[in-house]
């Protein structure tokens, strides 16, 4: 995919998920929903990825060569804010469970649905073309060149922001369960339930960025 409209793709997909972030976090707070907070602060992720992908394109238009220990470098800081991010819900959610508060799951229920419409929408902008296949072809004829490697770690990048983009997507479908359940079965742990869910799912891929950002930077 030509660079420059990578760049358009991701500051459109930063904009549309940021509003949204704001929205679930702040209907979760008012609605005392877990699951719809965990899943705002789940798509603050995705800013974050996307911005450091929007960065990482911008200097890839103008240095080539000198991408990839910038690339680490936010993903490390990235990393280290998303896991505490992660130990906040995670905390809140089990607190939850031994002090339950009221939910109001119809406003609750409305925003999950309207971020999971915002999901398969990011999806679609980023999905325009395979990013498994959307790498550049340099040809030199002195083997792999460092320009190359570039190439296909920049391309690396936006294939995992454009994965993440469809686990967040089967978040809101988890969220929006436990909603539903809770609305009309009475099952109101799962609430809480899903916010831990979420909360592991932001430390998981807050401990994969860590460990292979922290690659890149000690030259392993």
């Amino acid at each position: 995919m030509d660079n420059k409209i990578l760049r358009k793709r991701t500051f459109a997909v930063i904009i549309v998920t940021a509003l949204m972030m704001v929205a679930e976090i702040y209907y979760g707070i008012a609605s005392n929903s877990m699951a719809l907070t965990a899943d705002g602060f789940h798509m603050g992720t995705h800013v974050l990825a996307f911005t450091i992908t929007l960065i990482v394109c911008l200097i890839a238009a103008k240095y080539e060569d000198k991408t990839t220990k910038l690339n680490a470098l936010g993903g490390y800081t990235s990393a280290i804010l998303l896991g505490f991010t992660s130990l906040g819900i995670i905390w809140e959610s089990v607190e939850r469970f031994f002090n339950p508060l009221s939910i109001e799951f119809s406003d609750a229920i409305l925003v999950a649905i309207l971020g999971l419409i915002v999901n398969l929408l990011c999806v679609f902008i980023m999905g325009g073309e395979n990013p498994l296949h959307n790498h550049k072809h340099a040809h030199c004829h002195c083997g792999h060149s460092e320009y190359q490697h570039e190439e296909h770690e920049e391309n690396l990048n936006y294939k995992a922001a454009y994965l993440h983009i469809l686990a967040d997507a089967m978040t809101s479908v988890l969220a929006i369960g436990a909603l539903l359940l809770g609305k009309y079965f009475g099952l109101t742990l799962l609430d809480p339930a899903i916010g831990v869910v979420g909360g592991f799912i932001i430390a998981k891929w807050s401990f994969d960025l860590l460990k292979s950002s922290s690659k890149i930077l000690l030259d392993f």
